[in-house]
């Protein structure tokens, strides 16, 4: 009995797994309806394998891995249709998901009995596929109330699990143009986020706007490898830039562009040192044990994820700390990052297995890459605009402070003139004595020539007497008409020193307002020696430029007393005199009153009507 059992069970192992094909029936899924062979020495062709006789050798696929070692020897699949429908214009294909598979050879059954063979596969080029799809695709050719029996010869790099289904044509291509218009949807806007955060880059010079760039990138490349669209677009024949798809690689990258992008994202709210630390060193771990897994020991998968969620982990908590401390509550950034967490174990899904679905556990991973990008684009725009208040809030308190010292200088300038008109006020009084005085004293001379009259021998004592005196007071009144200038030591008492100059320089050189010399724009910032930088062009203005102090070769404070010597009618000065009191050469002095001069002449200088300060404005090429 128990022979008669095992002479059974040989044959049900033997016979051979029939995919019926029903009416009504457009797809299904045939991962375990397949049987299967392990060629652990890699010796049979497709000729062994097709006998009769070597049919008993399959076994039965009972799990969608089919075998879970001997990587390097091929595996033989057996698959066996049966067209059981009675339309005749269904056209049935065989579909392979996931486009990693080293290699994968599909024998044709031709009506004289030999086999038409098509290769394909991970190592070979994508257009020897006869099918240019990303997926392997086989037309079956099968008719209605006809049976055939293919083969599969597949070599695999790693513990895959393969997905095969069967489908009509109509549901070949109803799958395949949704496939790919939602991968164009999660790649056009991946590509949108990444032309923006250039031109912010670009704009702002801020290296936040290319380290996220450099990180959709790498998830780009990530996309691009694990669904098989850049095999087929961008190296359809460099089948050896697949191998950059490392899954290592890419987290590496992943992981880098990361921690630069989330440093600098903390480091504009706050400068934190500590942050900075934690991330160069979370880059330096990495490093390290992305290199040991590629070129050393490699570690179980497991510890390799564990670890790698703590390198990210630490400097995320810190930098997260230093958010809450500034009172910085960005959720987008926490779900961002959570988002990063998934993707990475996602990239072990093939191994952990998350789901029983291979699909879900293959795509998943996309959606949740496109919830990241937008959540960290969202962290962005936020940041940007609560930079940009605090832009707003700086400019409000600096008008505060502009308005205050506005005020102030209003004030001063009252007192100023507070000033000037009782100063005026006490002149005029003094020029109204003076003038009595002289009333009085015409009085006087009028009661002498009264007295002349009658006393004859006094007469010419009295004229000489009141010739002198009208002489003094002729005198008097010229001088007061003159105003005769101050000496070089008061003059250095109202202008001291180069500042005191060119602040007074300044003043009246811009107090119409400021325009830049190149571009006309009117915002400015001044600088240490008075002068002001143009915040379009950044062209810097001295105040001496298109003025006659422009490249002055000697202190500017003695420049200033030789323009006022020269606009005083009452000085008369010789050049050695000046040269003495100036300590200048008797040269430097005469080369600068002859400037004066040309300038005088210019402009028409009246020095009656106008002030030395009206000079100082005037500009010679």
């Amino acid at each position: 009995m128990l022979l008669w059992n095992k002479e059974a069970h040989a044959k049900e192992q033997s016979r051979p797994t029939i995919i019926e094909l029903q009416d009504g029936l457009t797809q299904m899924k045939v991962s375990t309806m397949l049987d299967f062979f392990l060629d652990s020495l890699g010796v049979f062709t497709i000729e062994d394998i097709s006998k009769p006789s070597f049919q008993k050798n399959f076994n039965k696929v009972n799990d969608a891995h089919i075998i879970y070692d001997n990587y390097n020897s091929p595996v033989w699949v057996r698959l066996t249709v049966k067209n059981n429908q009675q339309a005749e214009d269904n056209s049935w294909y065989f579909e392979s998901w996931g486009f990693d598979i080293k290699k994968i050879t599909f024998f044709f059954p031709n009506s004289n009995g030999t086999f038409e063979t098509y290769e394909a596969g991970f190592q070979l080029p994508f257009n020897s596929r006869k099918i240019h799809h990303k997926n392997f695709n086989y037309f079956l050719d099968i008719r209605p109330k006809e049976q055939k029996t293919y083969y599969l010869k597949i070599y695999r790099s790693y513990n895959q699990e393969f997905s095969f289904h069967l489908r009509t044509n109509e549901r070949f291509l109803n799958h395949s143009l949704n496939e790919y218009f939602l991968l164009g949807i999660y790649y056009g806007v991946l590509i949108l986020i990444f032309i923006l955060n250039l031109y912010l880059f670009f704009k702002l010079k801020d290296s936040l706007y290319l380290y996220f760039p450099g990180l959709i990138l790498s998830y780009i490349w990530f996309s691009l490898g694990r669904d098989g669209l850049g095999f087929q677009y961008f190296w359809p024949n460099n089948p050896w830039l697949n191998q950059l798809n490392n899954q290592y690689v890419i987290e590496f990258f992943i992981i880098v562009a990361t921690l630069l992008f989330s440093n600098r994202f903390v480091q504009k709210y706050t400068k934190s040192h500590r942050v900075l630390k934690f991330t160069n060193w979370a880059i330096v771990l990495k490093l390290i044990f992305f290199c040991n897994q590629l070129f050393f020991y490699e570690l179980n998968y497991i510890t390799y994820l564990v670890i790698t969620i703590l390198i990210l982990l630490i400097p995320f908590v810190f930098g997260l700390k230093e958010l809450i401390k500034e009172e910085i509550h960005s959720w987008s950034y926490i779900f961002a990052y959570a988002c990063l967490f998934l993707v990475i174990i996602y990239t072990y899904s093939r191994s952990i297995e998350l789901f029983q679905n291979p699909v879900l556990n293959w795509y998943l991973v996309y959606p949740v890459i496109f919830l990241e990008m937008l959540l960290f684009s969202f962290s962005i725009f936020n940041q940007v605009k609560f930079l940009q208040d605090e832009f707003i809030r700086a400019n409000e308190e600096k008008t505060l402070v502009l308005e205050k010292n506005n005020q102030l200088t209003q004030e001063l300038n009252s007192k100023l003139k507070e000033k000037v008109r009782a100063r005026t006020e006490k002149i005029e009084r003094m020029a109204s004595d003076l003038a009595q005085k002289n009333e009085e004293l015409v009085a006087t001379n009028q009661k002498l020539e009264e007295l002349n009259k009658k006393v004859t021998e006094m007469n010419n004592l009295l004229q000489a007497n009141n010739a002198e005196l009208k002489s003094s007071v002729e005198e008097i009144t010229k001088s007061l008409a003159l105003m005769k200038g101050l000496g070089f030591e008061e003059f250095k008492k109202v202008f001291p020193d180069k500042d005191t100059c060119l602040k007074f320089l300044a003043d009246l050189k811009w107090k119409d307002g400021y325009h830049c010399k190149k571009c006309s724009y009117n915002k400015f910032q001044e600088t240490h020696n008075f002068g002001k930088r143009c915040k379009n062009c950044n062209y810097l203005e001295s105040p001496t430029v298109d003025t006659l102090f422009h490249k002055l070769k000697f202190p500017i404070e003695k420049a200033f007393y030789i323009l006022y010597l020269s606009n005083r009618k009452d000085v008369d000065l010789t050049l050695n005199e000046l040269s003495d009191i100036l300590e200048l050469r008797r040269e430097t002095c005469w080369a600068f009153k002859n400037k004066i001069a040309q300038a005088m002449e210019k402009v028409n200088h009246n020095k009656d009507l106008s002030g030395w300060e009206s000079l100082a404005l005037v500009h010679l090429e």
